[in-house]
């Protein structure tokens, strides 16, 4: 067999060549031309660019609010039904039937104005035979009275014995007593008699109107109601932390939704001196004029309707304010919380551009305004949208303006 030739045997290595003389002389030339390309500073210029990039996105985009100073006013709000100032059942205790009950449910009456007649001959029939047993008690009163005056002579004179003395004196005590007893009874029954005229016991409109002429009225159930509606009324229960802002004679706006764009005024009239036990609440009473309208000929508060209820606690001049969507809610701030404080977490643009985390105490609310007590200054960038999930030394770019009022 021939031996392979020297270039082709497996077992020899051939030793790595370098560049040649000549490529050594001219790689340096070349590197500088390549730089000088433009295609070559067009990459440089990329890989600049790519970095700037880069720097831009990891600033996180909000929208700041200056925060500026202003007057806000410290108001309590809570639901308001209007109700009757006064409401009344009307009865009728004789359970008879009605001859009489012109009355159509919201017609207003006065006091002392008949509402029904209930029909009372039998009560009347009652009033003669009870004035019949009185004379015949009379009579015998008066028999009695001759018959002890001579029973007392006799005794004196000793035909008769102290016994028979002492009776004549207790059969004739006791027909006193008798007659007593059937006038006080006649006197009841002349109140009940009375009672079929039915009289308003106070002055208001006629509502729920429950039977007409010709029905029984019964003891049980009502004939109608009278509700009071010169005034009305406005019950509301405040909690706990709002029972020491609330004192009588307090102005109350309501607003109504029968009447949008209006406001009417009232009073605080009552204010009880204990709180619900279960509720923890205090309840408070506002009296409302409501006169008639001279336009329309009537009264423009109906009981049974809807609004809210607006008391003025304070008004705060020229003070640091914030809106509510820049306050952010923090558990470990609100476990915090001494009693009557409101913290929030909030966060603002610093001068270098990096995003600062504050913590404010909040006062007085006017919608979603919110008075600053502590926390925030004057004319500083505070975040209003963006800064969920925003961190402290985070860099942002504002990428607008909120209004100028919160």
């Amino acid at each position: 067999m021939q031996p392979l030739p020297h270039t082709q045997r497996p077992d020899r290595k051939l030793a790595p060549r370098g560049p040649s003389p000549l490529l050594r002389l001219l790689l340096p030339s070349f590197l500088a031309l390549f730089v000088a390309l433009p295609g070559a500073a067009s990459l440089s210029g990329c890989k600049k660019k790519s970095s700037d990039d880069a720097s831009a996105q990891a600033r996180k985009p909000v929208l700041v609010h200056e925060v500026q100073r202003g007057d806000i006013t410290d108001l309590l709000s809570y639901p308001a039904e209007l109700l009757p100032y006064a409401e009344v059942r009307v009865f009728s205790t004789i359970p008879d039937r009605i001859l009489d009950f012109p009355w159509k449910d919201g017609q207003e009456i006065q006091r002392g104005q008949r509402v029904a007649l209930v029909r009372k001959e039998g009560l009347d029939r009652g009033l003669e035979q009870m004035a019949a047993q009185l004379d015949g008690l009379d009579a015998q009163i008066r028999n009695m009275e001759s018959e002890l005056g001579r029973t007392r002579d006799l005794a004196d004179a000793g035909v008769l014995t102290q016994n028979v003395l002492d009776n004549v004196e207790t059969q004739h005590t006791s027909l006193q007593a008798q007659r007593r007893a059937l006038a006080a009874g006649r006197a009841q029954l002349a109140v009940s008699a009375g009672n079929a005229m039915i009289a308003a016991p106070i002055s208001g409109v006629i509502a729920g109107k429950t039977v007409e002429k010709g029905d029984m009225a019964s003891p049980q159930m009502p004939l109608c109601r009278i509700m009071q509606i010169d005034q009305l009324k406005v019950t509301f229960r405040l909690i706990e932390a709002d029972v020491a802002k609330v004192r009588l004679k307090q102005e109350v706006v309501l607003t109504l939704a029968a009447h949008p764009g209006k406001e009417f005024r009232g009073a605080v009239t009552t204010v009880l001196p204990y709180l619900d036990r279960e509720t923890r609440t205090n309840t408070v009473e506002v009296t409302v004029d409501n006169p008639v309208d001279a336009a329309t000929g009537q009264r423009p508060l109906k009981p049974g309707m809807f609004g809210q209820a607006r008391l003025l606690i304070a008004e705060h001049k020229n003070v640091v304010l914030a809106p509510e969507p820049a306050l952010l809610l923090d558990e470990n701030l609100i476990a915090k919380q001494k009693q009557g404080e409101t913290l929030r977490r909030a966060m603002v643009v610093g001068p270098d551009g990096l995003a600062q985390e504050r913590v404010v105490r909040l006062g007085a609310r006017k919608g979603t305004t919110w008075e600053i007590l502590e926390g925030l200054n004057d004319k500083e960038r505070l975040i209003v949208r963006g800064q969920h999930g925003l961190k402290a030394g985070q860099p942002v770019e504002i990428v607008g303006v909120a209004a100028d009022k919160p």
